[in-house]
């Protein structure tokens, strides 16, 4: 997306006065405080509540069933989702939200679940946005009336998530492509049963989309799901990492690292 990394360059150059891009150069030296706001503007954030919505009918559908169902023959009690490059935090609480209506359909309790989910991101004002939980009609243009009541108070003009869905999800800062961590700092392990990285690897050059996938199966749990953006797709050295489940949606299921190549 280089012509929209232009335009949001040219508009931090307007901002701080700056002729050229050696200004704007000399601008960021002078001015650490340039670099965060230089990070807001790179960092495209177009979201809301239940975007796409199909993607979430086939995570209630199929998705959710099989993690749930393989943790059920394991015992295992623990649930853990990823989202990085959060942003505002719409897309990841929609994936909590439609955990908990399948567990309520499904007759399970969340209580009975030791469950982690996290929301990561590079941008600090991003992830505080995030935590308070509070929408405008926009954002909540496509959530269903029945989950809207359940989720949702109507605060003035805008909507704030009830606090049992904000305290299921923890937002931490972090960098996707990061090559010191296998997950999110706050995460403590990794053996995530869902990571949802939906239209953020587009923005990444080549060299850092093999960072990130090399975070991602190193955190994924064996079994575990990956869904990424419609226009995106896994880089070939991390095509036998993944069985592609659904195409139209971009959802593949990790086969595990001793199913793939070498480590990258």
């Amino acid at each position: 997306k280089e012509g929209t990394i232009k335009r949001r360059l040219a508009r931090r150059m307007a901002a701080t006065d700056s002729g050229d891009y050696l200004d704007y150069f000399y601008a960021l030296e002078k001015n650490p405080e340039e670099y965060e706001n230089l990070l807001r503007d790179l960092t495209i954030k177009v979201s809301r509540f239940f975007r796409n919505r199909h993607i979430f009918q086939v995570l209630y559908n199929e998705v959710l069933p099989d993690i749930v169902n393989n943790k059920t023959r394991q015992n295992d009690k623990t649930l853990r989702i990823w989202g990085p490059g959060c942003a505002f935090g719409e897309e990841i609480y929609s994936v909590t939200i439609t955990l908990l209506e399948y567990l309520k359909k499904t007759k399970k309790r969340v209580d009975d679940y030791d469950m982690s989910i996290f929301g990561t991101d590079i941008d600090e004002q991003a992830l505080s946005k995030a935590k308070l939980g509070i929408y405008d009609k926009k954002a909540v243009r496509n959530v269903k009336k029945e989950i809207l009541d359940a989720y949702f108070i109507m605060k003035g003009e805008h909507f704030q998530l009830i606090d049992s869905i904000k305290n299921l999800v923890n937002f931490t800062r972090d960098n996707l492509t990061s090559e010191k961590h296998i997950s999110p700092p706050s995460g403590v392990i990794a053996n995530y049963d869902l990571i949802l990285c939906r239209n953020t690897l587009i923005y990444f050059s080549a060299d850092l989309q093999q960072r990130a996938f090399l975070n991602f199966i190193r955190s994924l749990n064996p079994r575990g799901y990956l869904v990424l953006g419609s226009s995106e797709s896994i880089p070939k050295d991390f095509k036998d990492y993944f069985i592609l489940t659904n195409l139209k949606d971009k959802i593949y299921k990790f086969r595990g690292q001793g199913q793939g190549g070498s480590e990258q």
